[in-house]
């Protein structure tokens, strides 16, 4: 299945993997503290396709009524959710580049400090990766920094909390660069930057994509060794202080399990 909805050829192109959970999408595309609404770029400067994946048709009836781009992938249930996320990964990649020069993924877990996507593009440039400054509830081990709002619904979510806290950390147009040393074992990397939403040119994804689908011989997952192949292959990896995103890590399949967790 594929809408044949016409590009405008804009600088960025964002790619999402949905699901069912149109609750979550419906906060993380078209919410207060959305991705669209709080990109800080004029409409024309970027484009959203939806990559569906074991999606139901109430999600089909939403991305129409929205008048959105999306493309059916197949899932593949003997490969498992790692080798099929990643398999949408490259399909995001693989439809951006024809028309933009940055693909940035996001997801349906996540929520959006204003002008998140305007402050990645501005330090946006050939041979380089710009991550955004994210933010976890901590409820998994992470790399990142913790507070927990909640889970990313009109419900659940702490607002106030959230506005308040990203105004106290955002460093307007501080970009810092990754310092670890790559280590293709996985051993200890010193601080690594890797984090979702990321602004990637097509100059870095020409040269070192696509993604593994499967682990690799040292256990490392896709994006992961992606990461690392780019480090050694001379790619600047760096953050940028003022895009910063919320990711709960409410994967929707699990999202009324989790909910007991975000406190």
């Amino acid at each position: 299945m594929y809408n044949n909805k016409k590009w405008e050829n804009p600088k960025v192109v964002l790619y999402c993997q949905i699901g069912g959970a149109i609750d979550m999408a419906e906060f993380a595309i078209n919410g207060k503290y959305g991705a669209l609404k709080n990109t800080g770029l004029d409409d024309s400067e970027f484009d959203i396709v939806f990559i569906c994946w074991k999606t139901p048709k109430h999600t089909y009836d939403w991305l129409d009524e929205n008048n959105f781009k999306y493309v059916e992938m197949q899932y593949d249930e003997g490969k498992g959710f790692l080798w099929n996320l990643y398999k949408g990964w490259n399909f995001g990649y693989e439809l951006g580049y024809p028309h933009a020069e940055y693909v940035c993924p996001i997801a349906t877990d996540h929520a959006f400090h204003k002008n998140w996507l305007k402050n990645l593009l501005k330090h946006g440039k050939e041979n380089r990766i710009v991550n955004c400054k994210l933010i976890e509830p901590g409820t998994l081990p992470t790399l990142h920094t913790v507070r927990n709002f909640g889970l990313t619904t009109h419900e659940d979510f702490n607002e106030n909390g959230f506005i308040e806290f990203c105004e106290s950390i955002e460093k307007p147009n501080e970009l810092i660069f990754d310092d670890s040393i790559p280590n293709a074992t996985g051993g200890k990397y010193g601080h690594r930057l890797d984090a979702m939403p990321f602004l990637l040119h097509k100059s870095v994804w020409d040269k070192f994509g696509p993604m593994l689908l499967t682990l690799d011989q040292y256990g490392i997952t896709g994006d992961t060794n992606f990461f690392n192949r780019c480090k050694a292959g001379g790619v600047e990896i760096t953050k940028s202080l003022d895009g910063i995103s919320y990711h709960c890590g409410g994967i929707e399949t699990k999202r009324n399990q989790n909910k007991g967790i975000y406190t």
